[in-house]
């Protein structure tokens, strides 16, 4: 009776990536120019889509707060409570909100597909997330999670982003909890 092996049969040396990883500081500022991408498409949509066709009666509201708060608007908390009273405003906060997490994946996820592995910002800093055997692309099931998490960390639960950008600091081949968990590296 034949014994199945304990290990999966190593990958051949000519199939492996020679990794580099992306530097931190590099990975941080890609980082930083998809955030800032995403996040003016967000506003954008907010602003011309969602405030207007969807929620035209609370400009007047926000209006009238700006004027009240004197462009300072940590000012007055009793201001800014009254406001999120408001049931409309409210809902819209919660719609854009929704809006803002939805473009943020699609634009990891669409990005990271048309691209190849990259976003953006990793195009401007030339490096690109990838798996560790020529044989094994980035599939969409892989890109899916990856933009998923990213959405989770960046958005959802911001101190996670602190713990996910600190922990490439200990890890020795450089990844983020995302490419750990997506069996994924950028490289130069």
């Amino acid at each position: 009776m034949e014994r199945p092996s304990a290990a999966p049969p190593p990958v051949p040396a000519s199939k492996i990536i020679q990794m580099v990883p992306a530097p931190i500081w590099v990975r941080f500022l890609a980082g930083a120019a998809d955030v800032i991408v995403a996040g003016l498409l967000s506003l954008a949509i907010i602003v011309t889509i969602l405030i207007p066709f969807f929620f035209p009666d609370t400009q007047s509201i926000l209006y009238e707060y700006v004027n009240k708060s004197g462009g300072n608007f940590l000012r007055d908390t009793n201001l800014a409570s009254k406001l999120l009273e408001n049931p409309r405003l409210r809902n819209m906060v919660l719609a854009g909100q929704m809006i803002f997490y939805t473009v943020f994946f699609f634009y990891f996820f669409l990005s990271e597909w048309a691209l190849k592995g990259s976003s953006l910002g990793k195009k401007i800093f030339q490096i690109t997330a990838v798996r560790r055997t020529l044989d094994q692309p980035l599939n969409l099931g892989i890109l899916f999670m990856r933009a998923w998490l990213k959405t989770v960390f960046f958005i959802l639960f911001l101190p996670l982003l602190w713990i996910t950008f600190l922990w490439v600091f200990v890890h020795p081949e450089k990844r983020m909890v995302h490419d750990l968990l997506t069996g994924t590296w950028v490289i130069d």
